[in-house]
């Protein structure tokens, strides 16, 4: 199994020391990409990640996304596939508009992503929790039969990422194991981990903070149900962090990571 994560600093300085390795560095096309891109591309495979226009399923229009550069720089980066968020926002909606025109319109807008990139589209569940909705303006889109009834129609596969559904689950009071085993996981081909907090309120809230003992054997559990590819580690450290405990704590989970995906290696 191929293991991912997040280009940062601490990154950097772990795969220049030659003290880590890993196959694919996941990045996308931000404000610095273009800089970073030849050091990021001398060193692995790039999992590109985002095209600069908060892509997602539910967007009114994809004539934004010019898809002769996104497969330049999907060949560029060798990258096997291609991560869409699943989602929807608020200001994407019109009035009145049923769950059955959320799902044709995404339906629509994933035929269009799938038709014009050179690689294999995979769809990635997004959590649900008060900062979902309010700060990222998410419309609620996570029941299992929803995204069952998506991936199906669509033939697509699936991005899980284990900490949006956590999220969700926890938000709702839902049991992780019962929740993520109703989601299409023979479709899944990659996996994204890190941790998880609360926002100032009290919410569960996607930190991408360090792993911690309930996420390793939330990855292990679901590596029984599911076949991936590849699992990336989504891991930024936080503010209050310095540099020598992110340097830390990146060792240590890609290390967990390795021992639970390739445990012979």
């Amino acid at each position: 199994m191929k293991i991912g994560c997040n280009w940062s600093e601490a990154l950097k300085f772990l795969l220049e020391k030659d003290t880590m390795i890993i196959d694919y560095i996941k990045y996308g096309v931000f404000k610095d990409f273009y800089e970073q891109f030849s050091i990021i591309h001398s060193m692995c495979p790039t999992l590109l990640h985002g095209l600069g226009h908060s892509e997602h399923t539910g967007m009114k229009s994809m004539d934004m996304i010019d898809f002769n550069l996104a497969n330049r720089l999907i060949k560029d980066c060798n990258s096997p596939h291609y991560g869409l968020h699943l989602a929807i926002e608020n200001s994407d909606m019109y009035p009145d508009m049923t769950d059955e025109d959320i799902h044709k319109h995404m339906s629509k807008q994933i035929q269009v992503f799938k038709k014009n990139i050179s690689v294999p589209l995979l769809l990635e569940n997004v959590p649900d929790s008060p900062q979902d909705r309010i700060v990222f303006d998410h419309f609620p889109y996570f029941m299992p039969e929803q995204l069952n009834k998506l991936f199906k129609e669509n033939d697509v596969s699936f991005l899980l990422d284990l900490t949006h559904a956590k999220i969700t689950a926890r938000y709702h009071n839902w049991d992780i194991h019962d929740y993520i085993r109703q989601l299409p996981l023979n479709r899944v081909v990659e996996i994204h981990v890190n941790g998880s907090g609360y926002d100032k309120e009290g919410f569960p809230a996607d930190t991408h903070q360090s792993m911690e003992n309930e996420d390793y054997e939330l990855l292990e559990w679901v590596l029984h149900y599911t076949n991936p590819d590849i699992v990336t580690l989504e891991y930024n450290g936080l503010e209050t962090e310095s540099e020598e405990t992110v340097l830390y704590s990146l060792k240590k989970q890609l290390k967990e990571i390795q021992n639970i995906c390739n445990p012979t290696k």
